[in-house]
Formats: C-alpha cells, structure tokens, sequence
C-alpha cells in the first residue's frame, strides 16, 4: 500500500506541475536550498570563538523547526497532495493509512531540502572527532523524521482546534508573532553582532540545546568528550518524541476521517434580502457584527491583526526603541483593513440575494462599511491614545490625531471598493469544513490592501511632516470622510453594474472547489452555453508566464525593504531621534547624504511596486489572450434545447 500511495503522490505532482503550481514549487526549491546552502556554511564558516559553529548550527536548526511546525498556519495547512478523505471509502484500517501517508509525507520538496540543511551536522561534527561524525549519520534522518512527523501532529491538531474559537486565536499569535517577528528582527542585529564575536552567551546556548532540534548538537558534543550514555540517550529521544508525534496523528487522524462534517452553518431567520428591505444599512450592519463574531475567519483575522501591532510595534523595545509604541492603533487599522477586503470573496454565491433585491447593493456597502468602522475604529483609539499616554511620548500626538482618521476613513472606502474590483473567491461558508488552515490568503491582495490603506494617508502625513502640526488633524479628518464617502459610492456604483458577472465568478469558482454534494457544475454549464470562464478571468493572471508571475511576486514582496524597512522607517527616526544610532543604511552614511539615501530608498521601493503593477497589467492581458485562444480552439458543442430550458427553469 505503501508503494501505492507514493506513486500516486507523485504521479499528481508530476501532473500538476504547471502554471503557479510549478511556479511555486521551484521557486520554493530554490529558495529551500539557498536556505540550506547557507546552514551548511554556518558550519564550515570559520568563527573567531571555539564551539560557536555548534551554537550556530543548533540555533539554525530551531529555525528550521519552527518552520516545519508552524508554517502550515501561515501557508495555507501543509501538504495535502493526498487527502484522507479521498481514501476514506476504501478497506483501509485508519491507522494503516496513517502509516501509508506517513511515508508520502517524506516525498516532496520540503523534506529533501531540510535533509540536506541537517547534513550541517555532520560537517559540523567532523572537527569534533570521528566518532561525532559516526553518530551525526543516524541523527540527521532522526531530525528529519521528527520535524515532519510533528509537521503533521501539530497541523492536524490545530486543524481540529480551529473549529474553535480558541484555535483561532491560537493561530492568530502564532502568523502574527512570526509575521511580525521577520519585520522587526533588525531589533537583534546587537545581540547577533555580540554572539558572532564574543560566542553565545551561557543561557543562550543552554536553550538552544534544550530544545528537540538541538539534541543531535548534545549528542555530537557527548560522542566528542566520550559520553556515550548522553550520545545516546539524545538521538533515543527524538525517536521517542518521533513515535509519539506518531501515534498522536494516528490518533487525530481516525478522529478526522470519523467526524468530516463542516463547520458552516446555514443561516436562521430571514434571509439577508429580506434583512435589507425591512431594516436598510442598519440590518447589514447587524447582520455584519454577527459574521464577525461568528465567522471563525473574520475572528481569526481581527485577532491576527492586533497580535502584529502589538509584537510588532513592542519588540523594538528590546533595543530601547519605544519610537513605535504609539503607533501600535495605527498598524492595527492598517491590516485590519488589509486582510478585510474580501468581504464578497468570503460571502460566496449569497451575494444574489443582493444582486435581486432592488437598491440593495448601495445599503449593503454603507453597511459593510459601517460596521467594519465599528468593529476597528474604537481598537484603533484605544490602542493609539493609551500606549501613547503610558510611555509619555507627547511629540506623537500631532501624528496619531493626523494619522488616525485619516486611515480609518481610508480603510473603510479602500475594502469596499477592493471587494467590489477584485475579489477572491472562497467555498461559501456553509460547504466550508471548519479548518482555517485550508481557507488560504491572498497575499496578493493583501500587499495591494497594505499599500493603498497607508497611500490614503498621505495627505495628512505631509501636512504633519511639512506643514503646521494642527493642521495635521484637519487633513487626516478630511481626507478620511471624503475617502469612505467617494470610496464607497464608488464601490455601490460598480456592484450594482456587476452584480451579475460577481455572482457569476462566485459560482464558477464554487464548482471548482465543490465535494461530492452533487452541486452543478457551473463551468460545464458556462461551456455549453458558450460562455466564459469568468472566474479565471476574474482572478488576473492565472494562465501568465511563470517568470512574469515570478517578477509580479518578488517585486510586491522585496518593496517593502527599501519602502518602509530602508526608508519611512529611518525617516521617523531621523525626525524624532537625529542623534541614535542605527544600522539602517541612511544612518550608515555620512550626515548629508541621510535624506538623500532616504529619498533613494522611497524611490526604490515605489519603483518596484510601479514594475509589479506593470508586470501585473501584462500578465492579466497575457491571461486574458490565453482564455480567448483556448475558447477559439475549443470544439463547439451544441446546445441541446431542453437542456437550456431546463437552466432556464
């Protein structure tokens, strides 16, 4: 069974190996092992302190064991290539099949990179002594073992604990400190610079060895001094936690293939068309308030966006950095408006009540934009006005009273529209099976969101920056009004003249992610009518090139080094501190070319995000050609009269 099942395995990768797929599974690669490539050179590196290259290598191998154990929460719940359910049906006892998939789990990309990262043990072993080395061998594939086999514990248990809204709160701490833990990790640069030079400090390196992933270092270290008890004993280990990582999926497993009910819930009293004719705005705005406290994902996303603010905005205070304190309402609004412009995408097909109900599209958008202000706008407050007062930081006022209504205002026009122009479409609620995990993120969307949400607030920014300081809060108050006003009946006008093509993408994108619920096929029904696939060419760039997908997505990503990491960020330490020092490149160049390089690093990034939208603007061309191309090479089908008057009825 076994051998089966990794045929299959790899008989779908080799099938699916087109498009984005293929686009991602390289680039991943690649980056996988320019990743591994640089573990390894951590170990043959020559470093000023003895035993540091150890430190070094165990520390690299947390990170590698973090990745492994968490990355399904931020990418979207690991690799399901074959799903349990697909085999559910078939004589197979569920712990057998666990120990079937335990085995296609090694086949992949993922694992082949991390074995080669690993082989940094042995290299690092080698100048310990060769009986080090002898016993690195076997420790290699026991960590590799582990991190998979716990890989797919934890998954699978924060799989069943996001049916919850504890789970959803759980994952939320776990994206949103990781997430903000790569932005701010410059705040470790004097703690690394001190480690490369002088060796780890004591405590350090005692954790780093406590953790699994530094027990093959302990066994190294024990076979090098001969103590072979504790050489051992550290591999023996992580073959136990190994089995019962084991035996806990198993366990999890049989419940998952037992219990395969969603979550959704379809909703109870009056529909929201009705909802809409009796109460207006106030119903949507009800009925919005109740999703947000219901939906497990809008849940996970507001409390997604208060843990980044916070660790974001609190971490550089391990560097004496308490410049970003007040500024933890203003990051909070600004991703909360980023991950909430999918309000359409994340409703599904339900939006026909909508498009049938006359009128209705305008209410619904003044109401979704009335209750995401009063959903935000108070956390906003708060969390602006008292860290601002707890750390006595008086110079942020003139700031925040700019800054806060105008990103407030902004957001609320910027996620309606984006909802309206650019939807991603998701499983309706009802068909979805409760795990956050497999509802994944347009990363896409989101940059785009980051970017506009904080362009909304230039004009008060500006003001602060160049002009009086009262006149900062007039601007923000403005600019915000104006925006939400404009903004969403901009968004009303274009719902109510798509209405139908939306409710169209909606439901050809249903049927591609459909079970076995018997729901119609909508693509095949598009087809017969000599339709187009309005899903895909909703989504944009779908059938482009790999390398303009690969340039539109590493333009969005790098931008915000030199935009935001390289040049606002130094620029508000430049206004409010011109005397700290920093390792920010402007800070690193003589005292006339601050602004300069500043300026050069705005540019730069905003000369990357033009490329991006660039590249963009010729992949969805390119997609679009390529949709028209293949439905003028398709056979012709002939519609059959009853059956059109069957759709008719």
């Amino acid at each position: 069974m076994v051998g089966i099942l990794i045929r299959m395995k790899l008989a779908v990768l080799r099938h699916s190996m087109t498009g984005q797929r293929a686009a991602d599974m390289i680039g991943g690669g690649v980056l996988g092992l320019v990743l591994a490539g640089g573990t390894i050179w951590l170990a043959l590196h020559d470093w000023p302190v003895d035993g540091l290259p150890l430190d070094l290598v165990g520390a690299a191998f947390a990170i590698w064991m973090i990745g492994w154990l968490f990355g399904p929460v931020l990418f979207g719940g690991g690799d399901e290539t074959l799903r349990p359910e697909h085999l559910a049906l078939l004589p197979i006892p569920p712990r057998r099949l666990a120990t079937g998939l335990l085995a296609v789990a090694f086949v992949g990309v993922a694992p082949v990179v991390s074995l080669v990262a690993f082989t940094a043990l042995i290299v690092v072993a080698l100048p310990v002594g060769g009986a080090a080395a002898l016993i690195a061998v076997p420790v290699v594939f026991l960590q590799l073992l582990f991190v998979v086999l716990a890989s797919r514990f934890v998954t699978a248990a924060l799989s069943t604990l996001m049916r919850a809204k504890i789970g959803a709160v759980l994952a939320a701490v776990i994206s949103g400190g990781i997430l903000a833990l790569t932005h701010t990790g410059w705040v470790l640069k004097p703690t690394i610079q001190y480690a490369l030079t002088a060796g780890f400090p004591e405590n350090l390196a005692d954790w780093v060895r406590r953790l699994p992933s530094g027990w093959g270092i302990v066994a190294v270290e024990a076979a090098g001094r001969g103590d072979w008890l504790l050489a051992l004993a550290a591999p023996a280990g992580l073959a136990v936690l190994s089995v019962l990582a084991m035996l806990g999926w198993s366990a999890l497993l049989v419940r998952r293939l037992s219990h395969r009910g969603a979550s959704g819930r379809p909703a109870r009293g009056r529909t929201a068309a009705q909802q809409i004719r009796g109460g207006g705005v106030r119903a949507v705005v009800g009925r919005e308030l109740r999703t947000a406290s219901r939906d497990l994902m809008r849940f996970h996303y507001l409390v997604f966006s208060l843990v980044y603010a916070l660790a974001f905005c609190l971490l550089p205070l391990l560097v004496d950095l308490p410049i970003f304190v007040p500024f933890i309402g203003v990051a909070f609004g600004i991703w909360a408006a980023a991950i909430s412009a999918n309000l359409y995408g994340e409703d599904g097909t339900v939006i026909w009540q909508t498009v049938l109900t006359p009128g209705a599209a305008r209410k619904d958008v003044r109401g979704r934009q009335l209750a995401w202000l009063l959903l935000t706008a108070p956390a906003v407050m708060v969390l602006s006005v008292v860290p601002t007062v707890l750390s006595g930081q008086t110079w942020a006022w003139p700031w925040l009273a700019a800054l806060v209504p105008a990103l407030i205002g902004g957001g609320a026009g910027v996620i309606v529209l984006i909802s309206v122009l650019r939807p991603v479409p998701m499983t309706d609620p009802h068909k979805r099976s409760g795990n956050l995990l497999e509802n994944g993120t347009d990363f896409t969307q989101v940059l785009l969101m980051l970017v506009l949400v904080a362009a909304t607030a230039a004009p008060a920014y500006l003001t602060v920056r160049y002009g009086p300081d009262w006149a900062g809060a007039g601007v923000g108050l403005v600019t915000g009004i104006l925006l939400a006003w404009l903004l969403g009946d901009l968004a009303a006008k274009h719902l109510e003249a798509t209405g139908p093509d939306l409710l169209a993408t909606m439901r050809a994108s249903t049927s591609r992610k459909s079970n076995l619920s018997g729901d119609v096929d909508w693509d095949q029904i598009t087809a017969s009518l000599g339709g187009v696939d309005l899903g895909e060419s909703r989504l944009g760039i779908d059938k482009a090139s790999p390398a303009r997908r690969a340039v539109i997505y590493v333009c969005f990503t790098v931008c915000w080094v030199p935009l935001v990491a390289q040049g606002v960020v130094p620029a508000f330490l430049k206004y409010s501190d011109p005397d700290r020092d920093s390792w920010f490149v402007a800070r690193l160049v003589p005292e006339a070319l601050h602004w300069p390089v500043v300026g050069i690093m705005v540019v730069l990034g905003l000369g990357l995000i033009a490329v991006g939208f660039h590249q963009l603007r010729v992949a969805r061309a390119e997609s679009r050609q390529a949709t028209v191309d293949r439905a003028g090479h398709a056979p012709v089908v002939t519609r059959q009269p009853e059956k059109v008057d069957e759709l008719n009825h």
